[in-house]
């Protein structure tokens, strides 16, 4: 696995977007940026439970992010996310998002 950490703390990679910088980036460059600054950080111990850490570090921001879009309107946000509303339910659920 490539890894990009070194181009996600350049400044030049920022941009401006509704008065906020944001990073021009992919988004799995950042995500490859901090697995990697973990895994430094680690000194050589290795991590467990690393997936479950890593979904949950992701799954609820993006909910989060999701329902504040939606208006907390779980149809739409269901939709937008291409899953099931009771699978939606479910992660909001087990989030503490409910």
């Amino acid at each position: 696995m490539k890894m990009a950490h070194s181009a996600v703390n350049k400044s030049d990679h920022l941009g401006k977007h509704k008065g906020t910088e944001r990073r021009c980036e992919p988004f799995g460059a950042c995500i490859e940026a901090a697995l990697a600054r973990y895994l430094e950080d680690l000194n050589g111990h290795r991590p467990l439970g690393l997936y479950k850490m890593v979904m949950q570090e992701v799954e609820r921001p993006f909910l989060e992010m999701v329902m504040r879009h939606t208006r907390s309107n779980q149809s739409q946000a269901a939709e937008l996310l291409g899953i099931n509303r009771n699978t939606l339910r479910k992660k909001l659920k087990m989030h503490g998002l409910d």
